[in-house]
C-alpha cells in the first residue's frame, strides 16, 4: 500500500515538506503569514476635521449676522 503525500518547499530555505506544516523543519521559520492586528487606536480623518472647521466658522459668521442687525 503506497501512499503519496503532497509536498510543498519551504520559501526560506527550499527544503521539501508536507503540504500541511506550519513551519519549516529545517530552518525553523513561519511559512503561514498572520494578518496584521489592527489598531487600538481609531484613525482621524483630515477631512472630517475639515469640515467641521469649515461648519464652525460658517455659523459664527451666521451668529454674528443675525446679532448685528
Amino acid at each position: 500500500m503506497s501512499e503519496e503525500y503532497k509536498m510543498k518547499n519551504c520559501k526560506f530555505c527550499g527544503k521539501s515538506l508536507p503540504e500541511e506544516a506550519i513551519f519549516c523543519y529545517y530552518c525553523h521559520r513561519e511559512l503561514l503569514t498572520r494578518p496584521e492586528r489592527p489598531s487600538l487606536e481609531p484613525k482621524s480623518k483630515p477631512m472630517n476635521r475639515i469640515v467641521l472647521v469649515v461648519g464652525i466658522v460658517i455659523l459664527v459668521g451666521i451668529v454674528f449676522m443675525l446679532f448685528l442687525r
